[in-house]
């Protein structure tokens, strides 16, 4: 009886829903079981944890609060997001040490995207739209599309992310001069702002550059965790005190409500074509940045770390932030990097700091009504500046011409078109690059043996000899346009030449398409005219059954085995025998048992 109940106590999650068998639903059953049945933490390590989701949720604050005036609503929403967002992501997040909390790439995508929805619809379809970005997050990471992440080129997130810097840095101009400039994007609104530098705001901009000067001071000493917090609560409460009114505060955009919100469903009344594609652009950004910070912060205890885990993980953060009214979350790499410096070993300090600001949220409500507007807005301009990593745009800059020319392309779409837009032209450059360049990045050489026995590749001969056996190898993708690049480097025949014998090989092909069948039936034919044979070597199993099935080829193709180049020196034996028959009988594979050499 006792044996029987601890085994009932130990079952695992994932033994009562053995129905499920969705990968991802697999890696969600395995964050629960893992959660649940984990050690309970020493004294110490709560202290740790504590403290470092303290510093975590102290210097978060903030950024969220500006994360709110990104999203175009109230800086409180932004406060809610690190709330919610830090306690379900550690709970789920497989990288531990991981902070998903708002970012403000996250909440300018959000409030550039609902720029066309009037201001009274803005809170509710701000909240539908993240739910619906963590629908998609969920569904990214269940289908683990984690491993997509790889074909968006270095260089158009580069040109986006640096794209989004710098929009986070023009979107902020209006707020630290007290002049809302006019114009279709932020470009036009820059040139109005500089028409009309005589209605800038004195007392603003000198809030803003003091809270820049603090940040910057700050960070050089020993307070440097609550740097920013500081930069923006010093301006502020000496305006509070001596000037009140003279510039915008967080209270003049709405009131502050007490408390932490209840949950609540956003109506569907809401939905629209923009909230739609937002809350797709909005996950696009999560999951890039997510990754991101994944792959730089490794577990402590080793641990393996899966990028479609972490997709699902902050996807549920965000279904659950936007029922608690917040703001976009995702991987920050900034909190998480001021979680490992602050001492975290483990996910309870995400949790923690998710607690500490629902603490400080409940216990200073009144003081987040004063905070100044334009010390909020220079300090977003700080962090757009840090955002901008010359190193990378170097790094692009000498990678060639491709990736200039996308990061660029990229860059200035983000600037002037709408973000969704933008990413999608970003996209799309990325799948244009991959394809071009492995479909172009085709190499053909030409193996000889020496007399020591060792296998030299030279660039191939033009045009075959007569009479000779030719080893060619081929590197890069052959398919589509790959294939049609390979047959033009192919070596030709030539009339009067009589009796070539080419060996291609193609190991690690493990299927050949149509298109490379129909360059090895033309090459075949062009061989044949002048009584030469074509021999493939080093086959996969699939590609020797596409090689099998394709009628219009006569050639004679050799499987590859375990030993390195033994299909390709059977092939040379068998046509070096048959250049000494002196026949012109053509080969055939059809109705020949399969070779396993």
């Amino acid at each position: 009886m006792t044996a029987m109940k601890k085994s009932t106590r130990k079952s695992r999650l994932s033994d009562l829903v053995p129905e499920l068998y969705i990968p991802g639903l697999h890696d969600l059953h395995e964050a629960v079981d893992n959660y649940i049945h984990r050690k309970p933490p020493s004294r110490a390590a709560i202290r740790r944890e504590g403290f470092a989701g303290l510093s975590v949720a102290i210097g978060s604050i903030p950024v969220a609060m500006a994360g709110g005036i990104l999203a175009g609503v109230n800086p409180i929403y932004g406060l809610y997001a690190n709330i919610t967002g830090p306690i379900v992501g550690g709970i789920f997040s497989s990288t531990q040490l991981m902070i998903i909390n708002n970012t403000s790439a996250e909440a300018l995508v959000a409030g550039q995207s609902l720029m066309g929805v009037p201001s009274g619809e803005r809170e509710g379809a701000l909240f539908l739209m993240v739910i619906l970005a963590g629908i998609f997050a969920v569904l990214f990471g269940l289908l683990r599309l984690g491993r997509m992440t790889r074909f968006v080129s270095y260089s158009v997130i580069t040109g986006f992310l640096s794209g989004i810097a710098v929009l986070l840095i023009l979107s902020q101009l209006s707020t630290v001069t007290g002049y809302e400039p006019g114009g279709s994007n932020r470009i036009a609104q820059v040139i109005d702002l500089l028409r009309n530098t005589d209605k800038v705001s004195i007392a603003s901009l000198a809030t803003a550059s003091a809270a820049l000067l603090l940040a910057y001071l700050l960070t050089h000493t020993r307070l440097r965790i609550a740097a920013s917090l500081l930069a923006i609560a010093i301006p502020s409460a000496v305006l509070a005190f001596a000037r009140p009114g003279i510039v915008e505060i967080v209270s003049d955009l709405g009131r502050i409500p007490r408390g932490i919100p209840m949950p609540a469903l956003p109506s569907l009344t809401n939905l629209s074509l923009d909230v739609f594609t937002g809350a797709l652009s909005v996950a696009l950004v999560i999951i890039v940045q997510g990754a991101g910070v994944s792959q730089s912060v490794p577990n402590p205890d080793g641990s393996r770390r899966s990028i479609s885990h972490d997709f699902t993980a902050q996807g549920a953060a965000n279904i659950v932030t936007g029922f608690f009214q917040g703001i976009p979350v995702g991987g920050s790499l900034s909190s998480t990097t001021l979680n490992v410096v602050s001492g975290a070993a483990g996910r309870l300090s995400s949790v923690f700091a998710g607690l500490w600001t629902a603490v400080i949220l409940i216990a200073f409500p009144g003081l987040i009504a004063y905070v100044a507007m334009p010390a909020l807005g220079g300090l977003l301009i700080l962090i757009g500046f840090k955002s901008i990593k010359p190193s990378n745009v170097v790094s692009v800059w000498h990678a060639g011409w491709h990736s200039r020319t996308s990061a660029a392309i990229t860059f200035g779409a983000t600037l002037i078109l709408p973000i969704q837009l933008a990413m999608g032209i970003g996209v799309v450059i990325s799948g244009l690059l991959y394809v071009t360049r492995s479909s172009t990045d085709v190499g053909l050489v030409e193996l000889v043996e020496r007399p020591d026995g060792r296998i030299e590749e030279r660039d191939p001969p033009r045009y075959l000899p007569a009479n000779t056996v030719t080893v060619l190898n081929v590197y890069g993708h052959i398919f589509y346009a790959g294939a049609r690049v390979l047959e033009s480097l192919l070596p030709m025949p030539q009339a009067g030449h009589e009796r070539p014998v080419v060996i291609l090989r193609l190991r690690g092909r493990s299927r050949l398409g149509a298109t490379m069948e129909d360059v090895l039936s033309h090459y075949s034919d062009e061989l044949r005219k002048v009584n030469g044979r074509l021999y493939l070597t080093g086959l996969s199993e699939t590609a020797r059954r596409d090689v099998e099935g394709m009628g219009r080829l006569r050639l004679k193709s050799y499987r590859a085995t375990s030993i390195l180049g033994e299909s390709t020196r059977k092939a040379l034996t068998d046509a070096q025998a048959w250049l000494a028959t002196k026949t012109d009988e053509p080969p055939s594979d059809k109705g020949k048992p399969t070779s396993k050499s």
